[in-house]
């Protein structure tokens, strides 16, 4: 039935606090954004260049129009802040994984090694706002980082983000396979559910059996990781 498997991260595979993610990732950039300038506008201008990001729907990939939106914004050189940037995520950024609370979700393994073993293609589709750099770093924490995906969405490599339904077009044309055979597995209603207007099949994480009525998105299947791990070899036949 299906021939691929698509995993959001956050709040799927990986469990973390995302308000303090969030809190914690914006206040140790702006400490960096002190060194080199008013972190005020700095921080101003990014959020407007990441706001125009997630409006993408091509041709140019996230990477081009955020870069494109953000020089722009604050007339800073491309390469300098390309390297204050590559410098932050490598020095500064591993250490929201204990400011986050950041863990591996139970059955998260499981559930991946299991997609491999049917012979499914597997993709990390987190949202592609960050940069590879960044998601990898967020698969270490969770310990996810060892297994051959066929696709990781980050923004240098796609062309729109979620909710978009472009987005998982451009999925769906990367790895070749078409939406009725492949099945999104996520925590997000709008963002991972909207997979479904393209016919894709998908599978609402919700560890915490909460009812769900009058949604835009109706789930295929709902349930935790164990769940899906326990019906994936019946939607792999």
């Amino acid at each position: 039935m299906i021939k691929a498997v698509l995993f959001d991260l956050d709040g799927t595979l990986l469990i973390n606090d995302l308000d303090l993610f969030m809190k914690n990732y914006f206040s140790l950039l702006r400490e960096d954004f002190k060194k080199i300038g008013d972190e005020k506008e700095l921080f101003k201008n990014l959020n407007i260049a990441i706001e125009k990001m997630l409006l993408n729907k091509g041709p140019k990939t996230n990477y081009e129009v955020f870069w494109d939106e953000f020089t722009k914004l604050t007339g800073k050189d491309r390469k300098n802040m390309e390297e204050f940037f590559n410098n932050f995520y490598s020095q500064k950024f591993p250490l929201l994984k204990d400011l986050s609370q950041a863990r591996t979700n139970f059955y998260a393994k499981e559930v991946i090694e299991r997609s491999f073993e049917l012979g499914l293609k597997v993709v990390i589709a987190t949202n592609a706002v960050f940069p590879i750099i960044a998601i990898e770093e967020r698969l270490r924490w969770g310990g996810l980082q060892n297994y051959p995906y066929d696709l990781i969405t980050s923004m240098e490599k796609m062309h729109s983000c979620k909710p978009n339904v472009e987005y998982y077009k451009e999925i769906l044309e990367k790895i070749n396979v078409p939406p009725e055979r492949a099945i999104m597995v996520g925590n997000d209603i709008k963002e991972d559910l909207s997979a479904s207007k393209l016919g894709i099949l998908t599978f609402l994480y919700n560890h915490e059996n909460i009812f769900l009525n009058n949604i835009e998105y109706k789930p295929d299947f709902i349930g935790t990781l164990k769940d899906f791990f326990e019906i994936l070899p019946l939607l792999a036949k």
